[in-house]
């Protein structure tokens, strides 16, 4: 639950990972801002298809 970077709460990934507990942490630690190292991989979407750009 905390980033190994900057030892605050990660962003939730889910709604089940909104707990008593997780906003305690929050509000004794801060929430994470390293956003690059821990954004959530796209589950479909537009992963490995080409998008065209307006013309």
């Amino acid at each position: 639950m905390l980033c190994l970077t900057c030892h605050r709460v990660r962003p939730a990934l889910n709604r089940k990972d909104y707990t008593a507990e997780r906003a305690w942490l929050i509000v004794r630690r801060g929430l994470c801002a390293c956003r690059a190292t821990h954004r959530p991989v796209d589950a479909g979407g537009d992963a490995g298809r080409q998008v065209r750009s307006p013309k």
